[in-house]
């Protein structure tokens, strides 16, 4: 089944440790992977239709230092709808308002078709780009524009109103807030773990490999990973069934 990561944090990061754990997770979803992340408000995305772990870009991405963000998304993706193509591999990205929604989906949905698009139409054949198109047109109906308490309640009870078509965990960010929401009944996983000082040794779990953060992060540094499963030995919580966390900043700002 797909896998999901996101990072959310209060000043720009590298990612190097989570992705070089996340990419184990490609052997068992060899359909395609995807990363993506914001420099101020603008999205880059990177993906392809193969195994992240015989990715030379995946690889070097992984090792690029310089490449830093205070929001991540990535996926590894095992298709269960539309063919393995770049077209259906996640995440998916459109603009709004002026900004960057960039989307990942972990689950299948099924009778997805009975929710009606109208503004946003999807490139590939997935259940998870057609989703994401739903979010989006009814995000633009409602015309949020700024993102607030209430809307963070709508946009909660949309994504449980989707979930009754199937498993649905979700990523999503607009390159200032990252959305999270778990599958009301508790499919595959998500969990998240706070990284603050004072930092300490990490142990990845897919692979022999230990770092000591506090070499690696500044003092000032604090946020939040989020992944389908744990990818350290680290004191991860369980994300709640059915319900939705919202990211600003290395704070949850909802919940």
């Amino acid at each position: 089944m797909c896998e999901l990561l996101a990072l959310s944090f209060n000043k720009p990061v590298n990612a190097s440790l989570s992705f070089r754990g996340f990419r184990k997770r490609g052997v068992e979803n060899p359909s395609g992977w995807g990363f993506a992340y914001y420099t101020d408000k603008t999205a880059h995305l990177y993906k392809e239709p193969i195994e992240m772990s015989e990715s030379v870009t995946a690889e070097q991405l992984i090792k690029n230092k310089r490449i830093i963000s205070k929001i991540f998304i990535a996926h590894v993706r095992l298709c269960s709808v539309g063919k393995i193509s770049k077209e259906n591999t996640h995440p998916f990205n459109r603009e709004l308002f002026s900004k960057k929604y960039v989307f990942a989906h972990n689950g299948t949905l099924k009778n997805y078709h009975k929710l009606k698009l109208n503004y946003f139409k999807p490139d590939g054949e997935t259940d998870s780009e057609y989703a994401f198109c739903y979010i989006l047109d009814q995000i633009k109906e409602r015309n949020i524009k700024n993102w607030n308490k209430d809307s963070f309640l709508w946009l909660e009870k949309l994504l449980y109103d989707i979930n009754a078509y199937g498993n649905f965990n979700i990523i999503m960010s607009d390159g200032e807030y990252l959305f999270c929401y778990f599958d009301k009944n508790g499919y595959n996983g998500l969990s998240y773990v706070q990284r603050k000082t004072p930092f300490s040794y990490v142990r990845l779990l897919d692979e022999d490999y230990e770092i000591n953060l506090a070499e690696e992060k500044s003092p000032f540094q604090a946020g939040y990973i989020i992944a389908s499963h744990p990818l350290t030995d680290e004191n991860w919580l369980k994300f709640e069934p059915g319900k939705l966390k919202v990211y600003k900043g290395g704070e949850i700002v909802y919940s």
